[in-house]
């Protein structure tokens, strides 16, 4: 049985299908479409690796603020530049960075 995240990724890349029953998907006539789950969880896979990114990228938006004096600002900026590398080009198994440890001046 395909699990709910698996049915909304399925809809985003085929967009043919329009409902599902069972495992079973089908087109706007009635006729079956087949559709690859591996697919699926790839997209599943890219698409929390995007969204964890957007969010470490989120937490670590204090650290590059013209009015924030850190000594090690540029550790920040890349940190924040593979994170943004990973919201771009998302992959199926993500290594995130390891964020800095603010040295204040």
């Amino acid at each position: 049985m395909i699990t709910n995240q698996q049915v909304n990724a399925i809809f985003q890349l085929y967009p043919q299908i329009v409902r599902f029953v069972a495992n079973t998907a089908y087109d706007a006539d009635g006729n079956e479409v087949q559709y690859d789950v591996q697919l699926a969880d790839q997209k599943i896979s890219k698409d929390n690796c995007k969204n964890t990114a957007k969010s470490l990228l989120a937490q670590s938006d204090w650290a590059v603020l013209p009015d924030v004096a850190l000594i090690n600002k540029s550790d920040f900026e890349a940190y924040r530049a593979e994170l943004r590398e990973l919201v771009l080009n998302p992959v199926v198994n993500p290594t995130f960075p390891t964020e800095p440890t603010p040295v204040w001046s």
